[in-house]
């Protein structure tokens, strides 16, 4: 353990407690139409509050939070585990309509329906402003932070997976979290094995981009999940 410089508590504590009082918003209003400003600029003023933590006050690169260029080899990795959730989602969701199952879980049902019922420029915001922003808010910054502070990389990205989860409970059931879960895991591990935030955006985005637009598709072919879509 070593000292911790006051910078990076004021990081961590926007990280964390920046997105925790988020979620906890969220949550008192978790029925209600989403509120596109608020959500937009809520993550994206958390995420570059860490940026400005990080180049103005703690005097570091955005490398230091795995933000760098030229890492090609790392980007397409993470368009292949991309591409290939969401092509397993694809195939998952086309076989359970063929066996009469529900195309979308019941307890994802209702969050999902929220989005959908939002403009179409707004899901492709959410999609985009989640990829970047929660891999700052959730990898980057507090795994590289937590790590220096700890000396053991297994806590430093348990800690940030942790919160990223009990995060996601704000808008969405508590069923829906074991797939939050197990995207989680693949992002921390996939930042965990290149060291590169790019790589986990690009999956993170094509994996919501499935979650997002996928539904409203299938809404329109007739489908009803659970049915409140």
């Amino acid at each position: 353990m070593i000292a911790v410089p006051v910078a990076t508590m004021a990081g961590l504590l926007v990280a964390f407690g920046g997105t925790s009082a988020f979620a906890l918003i969220k949550s008192q209003h978790k029925h209600a139409p989403i509120q596109a400003v608020f959500h937009l600029s809520s993550m994206w003023g958390l995420a570059l509050a860490v940026v400005a933590i990080v180049l103005f006050w703690e005097g570091r690169p955005l490398a230091s939070i795995g933000i760098e260029g030229g890492q090609y080899g790392a980007w397409a990795a993470g368009a292949m585990i991309g591409l290939t959730m969401v092509t397993f989602t694809v195939l998952s969701l086309h076989l359970g309509l063929q066996r009469g199952r529900s195309a979308i879980p019941e307890g994802s049902a209702q969050g999902l329906k929220r989005l959908t019922d939002m403009p179409l420029w707004f899901r492709y915001a959410a999609v985009i402003t989640a990829a970047v922003t929660e891999e700052i808010l959730f990898r980057g910054y507090p795994i590289e932070r937590l790590q220096e502070i700890t000396g053991n990389a297994w806590l430093a990205a348990a800690i940030p997976l942790f919160v990223f989860v009990v995060a996601h409970l704000g808008g969405w059931s508590a069923g829906h979290l074991v797939g939050v879960l197990f995207g989680g895991l693949l992002l921390t591990a996939i930042y965990l094995v290149t060291r590169d935030l790019i790589a986990c955006m690009i999956t993170h985005a094509l994996i919501d981009s499935t979650i997002i637009f996928l539904p409203a598709l299938l809404r329109r072919y007739g489908n009803r999940p659970g049915g409140d879509l």
